[in-house]
């Protein structure tokens, strides 16, 4: 469903990111891990068409085929830092997403206010920004991107602020939304267990400068993903982490 070719990101005289290409399926989720400063939040900023003004960006997406303009009404992103305006509420916030791309207001907004028990913001309808907790805000930052209803899902560290029991929920919350509507999904996370229990596949990036080093698929079913079972892709994917980073 999307396909990149030949990205290089540079920021002066530094290369972060080069000749970097990948491809993602519809109905899959595709993890995107390796050490801190290898380019991997630059890399999904840029199809998201975020970059920072002082990067210089080279390369190519194409969505079914077709070169896609970045930003893309087809493509949704939850930043790593949750990105709210402070002068919107939870709900304003939320929706959006789905109100730029056309959609009625108060159909938008009541999508929204349905989801917010789901995801642990009930009564925070009307809460501004600065009066929610870090984790709280992630929260709200997931709901935005998922109620694009987007054909693929940018994700970056989407769970990291939250405790470990939100975070096994809203994990299990995203895969059965996948289920009932696939959508190619790229996911960056530096959690190993998250990463080979919620992925089809996972790409690892090495630094200096950025590139792809390794496209480990994950076939074992998802209900049968038990400790033992990942183990050895776990070590593997540890290994080649350690040693980028030694």
């Amino acid at each position: 469903m999307l396909e990149v070719r030949g990205v290089c990101i540079r920021a002066g005289t530094e290369t972060i990111v080069e000749d970097l290409s990948l491809d993602l399926a519809e109905g899959k989720l595709t993890c995107l891990i390796g050490p801190s400063g290898c380019g991997k939040s630059s890399v999904v900023k840029w199809l998201a068409g975020v970059s920072a003004r002082e990067l210089r960006v080279q390369g190519r997406a194409f969505l079914s085929g077709e070169v896609a303009a970045l930003p893309n009404r087809n493509i949704a992103y939850q930043p790593q830092q949750d990105t709210l305006f402070p002068w919107l509420t939870v709900t304003e916030n939320a929706s959006l997403g789905p109100e730029i791309r056309g959609r009625d207001r108060k159909a938008a907004r009541e999508q929204v206010r349905d989801l917010l028990p789901v995801f642990g913001l009930e009564g925070h309808e009307d809460s501004f920004p600065d009066q929610l907790s870090g984790g709280m805000r992630q929260r709200v930052a997931f709901l935005r991107a998922m109620v694009q209803e987007a054909r693929l899902l940018l994700l970056d560290e989407p769970f990291s602020a939250l405790d470990a029991v939100t975070r096994l929920r809203m994990q299990a919350w995203l895969m059965e939304r996948l289920a009932e509507r696939p959508r190619a999904v790229l996911m960056v996370t530096h959690d190993l267990y998250e990463a080979t229990q919620m992925a089809d596949r996972v790409l690892v990036m090495a630094g200096g400068p950025g590139r792809i080093i390794a496209d480990i698929p994950i076939d074992t079913p998802r209900a049968d993903r038990s400790e033992t079972r990942l183990a050895d892709i776990r070590s593997t994917l540890k290994s080649m982490l350690l040693e980028e980073t030694s």
